[in-house]
């Protein structure tokens, strides 16, 4: 009989003061993207990084582009930040580590919310491509952001580890 409850992929156990650093850096990443939709113009170089052009060789098309589906894309992109951050606030707010439990749709938020703050902070440090050190950033941004790398594998291969075993069930 179907139901009408998302199903469950995983959970993930998180601790308080982990929570509470997700939950901050979520919700700065909620008033970064918010800032951008006021701002006809990117000036900070972390948000063109999450909100690349479309047509990087073609202004007027990149122009129409950002015109046509800015507010959509930022939109989406609060939502995974949000996503996060609803998630996590009992947990940093109640000081106990907990078990979240994470349905398809959460789990791909968390990855690419994480996945753009991946991005902020990657700019914030001067990453270009993946394995650079980076050149600047604030003390102990560096563990942070490999920190954030490591989480996202993890609900990554918490995602595959699902859609493998769907597969095997589907064609026994």
């Amino acid at each position: 009989m179907p139901t009408d409850e998302p199903e469950l992929v995983g959970v993930v156990l998180v601790e308080p003061e982990e929570a509470r650093i997700l939950v901050s850096l979520a919700d700065q990443l909620q008033a970064l993207l918010a800032e951008a939709l006021e701002s006809p113009i990117d000036d900070d170089s972390a948000v063109r990084r999450v909100l690349p052009d479309a047509y990087r060789h073609e202004p007027e098309l990149a122009d129409e582009w950002r015109r046509l589906s800015r507010r959509g894309l930022v939109d989406r992109k609060i939502g995974f930040a949000r996503s996060l951050s609803t998630a996590l606030a009992p947990v940093a707010s109640e000081g106990v580590a907990r078990s979240v439990p994470l349905t398809m749709d959460a789990a791909l938020d968390w990855v690419r919310g994480i996945g753009d703050l991946r991005l902020v902070i990657a700019d914030r440090m001067g990453i270009i491509v993946d394995g650079d050190e980076g050149s600047f950033g604030e003390p102990g941004l560096r563990d942070v952001y490999d920190w954030l790398a490591w989480m996202q594998d993890g609900i990554v291969q918490v995602l595959e580890a699902h859609e493998t075993d769907a597969a095997d069930g589907g064609a026994a």
